[in-house]
This record gives C-alpha cells, sequence and structure tokens, in this order.
C-alpha cells in the first residue's frame, strides 16, 4: 500500500513515475530507502502479475479493492490514521467488541500488545474521537467532572463489515473454519467446550485456538487441525513485533496436562522453529508441568506460556485480561530467571499487587 500510495501521489501531479522518485516520494513518507534501491521495481513486478497494474504504472483499485476486501474510498479513510489510531482500532477489531467496554482497557490491550505508547490524557482527542469522526467507532461518556469514568467504546456497524469481516473471511481462507463458525463469541465457544458431542467440541477448541491468536494479534503461519480423537487442536503463528518469533499454540481438552505434554511440545519445536510454546488447556497443568516449564525456560531460549481453565475463565469474563494474564506470566518468567526470586517470594508479591490493584478500583469507584 505505501508503494501504491507513493506511485499515485506522483500520477496525482502529472509526473512520470520513475524508480528514483518513487525512492523520494517513499521517503517523504517515513521510508528509509535508497533512489537506486531496485525494491521498488520488483516489488511493482510481484504486484503487476496479481493484476494490480494495467499498464506500467497505472493501479487498477478495482483489483486493490477486491484483494484486500475494502473499497477503495474506505482505503483512502484508513490511510490517514496515525499508528495510535490504526493499531487501537485492530484492538477493537480483534477483542471483538461489539458491545460497549471501558476505553482504557482496550487502550491497555494496545499497549502491551502492540508495544505502543497511548497517554490516557490524549486518548480521547487523538484516538477515540477521529475514529469517531470517521464513523468506525461508537463513543460514550459515562459521566462528567472530577473522578469521571473512562469513555466507553466499541466498533460501529461500518467497521463491522467493512473491516471485521474482512479480517474473519482471512482467517476462514487459513482454516477449515466458516466465516459464520469464526464469528462466534468468545463465551459461545468457551460454553461447548464441554458440550456432549464430540464433534461440537472438537470444533470449539479449533475455535479456541483461533480466538488465541486473534486475542494476542499473532500472525497465521499454519493450521494444523488434528481428527484423531485425542482432543488436541495446535497452529502454528508468528510475530513481528520488537523481534520476530514463531510461535506453536496447542489447545488440549482434558482434566490435567501432566509434564509429558509438554516435553512432546518442545521436541516438536526442532520440527517447527518455534520460540515460544503456548499450551491451554479447559482442565489444569499439574505441578510437575509447571516445574517443567520453569526449569526448561532457565535452562534454554524457549519460553513457554501454560492457560489453564481459570485464565479462560477470566478471559470469558473480559477478553482484555489477557493482557494482565500475559504480564504477570511474563513478569514471574524474568523474577524467577534473572532475579532468581523464589515462588513462595513470588506468590507473596502478587498477593501484594492484587490487594493494592483493588485498592486502587476501590477508591477509583468512590470518587465516581
Amino acid at each position: 500500500m505505501a508503494l501504491l500510495k507513493a506511485i499515485d501521489a506522483i500520477n496525482s501531479r502529472g509526473e512520470e513515475p520513475q524508480l528514483e522518485s518513487i525512492a523520494y516520494e517513499l521517503q517523504e513518507r517515513g521510508y528509509a530507502i535508497s533512489p537506486n534501491a531496485i525494491y521498488t521495481s520488483t516489488m511493482r513486478s510481484w504486484l503487476s502479475l496479481a493484476g494490480v497494474f494495467e499498464r506500467e504504472y497505472e493501479i487498477n483499485w478495482d483489483v486493490v479493492s477486491e484483494i484486500l476486501g475494502i473499497n477503495k474510498d474506505f482505503i483512502d479513510e484508513l490511510y490517514t490514521l496515525t499508528p495510535g489510531q490504526k493499531h487501537f482500532l485492530l484492538s477493537l477489531l480483534n477483542l471483538d467488541v461489539k458491545e460497549l467496554i471501558p476505553a482504557n482497557k482496550v487502550a491497555q490491550h494496545t499497549r502491551s500488545i502492540y508495544k505502543l505508547k497511548l497517554t490516557t490524557k490524549n486518548l480521547v482527542k487523538d484516538v477515540i474521537e477521529p475514529l469517531a469522526t470517521l464513523g468506525l467507532i461508537e463513543t460514550e461518556k459515562t459521566t462528567g467532572g472530577r473522578g469521571a469514568k473512562p469513555n466507553k467504546v466499541r466498533l460501529t456497524s461500518k467497521a463491522q463489515s467493512e473491516l471485521l469481516a474482512p479480517l474473519l473471511k482471512s482467517i476462514a481462507n487459513e482454516t477449515r473454519l466458516s466465516e459464520i463458525e469464526l464469528n462466534r463469541t468468545f463465551d459461545d465457544v468457551v460454553n461447548e467446550l464441554n458440550h456432549p458431542d464430540k464433534h461440537i467440541k472438537g470444533k470449539a477448541l479449533e475455535l479456541l485456538a483461533v480466538w488465541m491468536i486473534r486475542l494476542t494479534s499473532l500472525r497465521f503461519t499454519k493450521w494444523r487441525s488434528r481428527e484423531n480423537g485425542k482432543g488436541e487442536v495446535d497452529v502454528l503463528a508468528a510475530s513481528d513485533r520488537f523481534v520476530y518469533s514463531r510461535w506453536q499454540i496447542q489447545c488440549k481438552n482434558t482434566n490435567k496436562v501432566d509434564i509429558d505434554v509438554l516435553a512432546k511440545e518442545i521436541g516438536l519445536t526442532f520440527v517447527t522453529g518455534a520460540d515460544v510454546v503456548m499450551v491451554v488447556t479447559t482442565g489444569e497443568f499439574t505441578r510437575d508441568a509447571y516445574q517443567y516449564a520453569y526449569r526448561m525456560m532457565e535452562v534454554s531460549r524457549y519460553y513457554m506460556i501454560l492457560l489453564q481453565k481459570d485464565d479462560i475463565e477470566a478471559i470469558k469474563r473480559d477478553k482484555t485480561n489477557i493482557v494482565e494474564i500475559f504480564d504477570r506470566k511474563a513478569r514471574r518468567v524474568f523474577a524467577k530467571k534473572e532475579l532468581d526470586v523464589s515462588d513462595q517470594e513470588l506468590n507473596e508479591i502478587e498477593q501484594e499487587e492484587d490487594l493494592m490493584a483493588e485498592a486502587i478500583e476501590d477508591e477509583i469507584s468512590d470518587n465516581s
């Protein structure tokens, strides 16, 4: 899109797009690229094979819209978004926010998942109001004055049809799941994990894996749904935030997950090349499994994330809770690995943090 927008700008000025002029245009848009680089020419050639260019530098926007699933006018609107607005909107899409929720919770998801700085003071002015003006979100101010609660936000029907629908369609193309199934709420999916029908239960497990990808804003790389009756689904995903990392995610619908499951997943990394192993279970991990995970993280390059039923229930209550769950697990691993803090000390620290958080919430509630 950056290349297309650069060429479009040059065309609109009546100039002839050349390799050097395109590079300078991209530099004006913040890209560090040499005027002599051939990357733009190579990319233009690939886009030509996709039918994006009718002639050498004449863009067929109908083809672009078809590929993206978004019309050109809407593309122009999205291109005006700042990084903060864009990633706040991405959080809303991945969290599937169709009902009003506090904007500060969405902002916290944006900060943690996308590693982006969003200031609470300017959130309404810089992010919420521009997105509302574009008709992408609806916002509601709950109270005014001192101690006011944060604005509430949700996706508009326009954003759901123009952005959420294409997102679900792209996920459907990566998996064997339909767009109708992917449109199911997280609550519905979790509730069907205990369904007596094995087929329904297995489908719910697949959808849970998709939800884990969405909530963490990862990118699908390979879908591996198993039909061997063992109640497990796994998938490969990737992240390009800060550094590239490959994720190996398995969802298991069993009461107990022991050390053998984690050992098997670590063994598979020699084939998958994963750096992060996340195991999600509707049951619980044994003490041996937790000890194995911590030991593995101490002596190897792997990072393991273990989510069990109480974590799933917390996410079910509020999908933005996944941020706090991931952050807490990361802090625990850091404290054990880098600071040599014991489990007992960690538990005491976390209990104090919970008490402080509750006290702050009570104070905010009283002021409101």
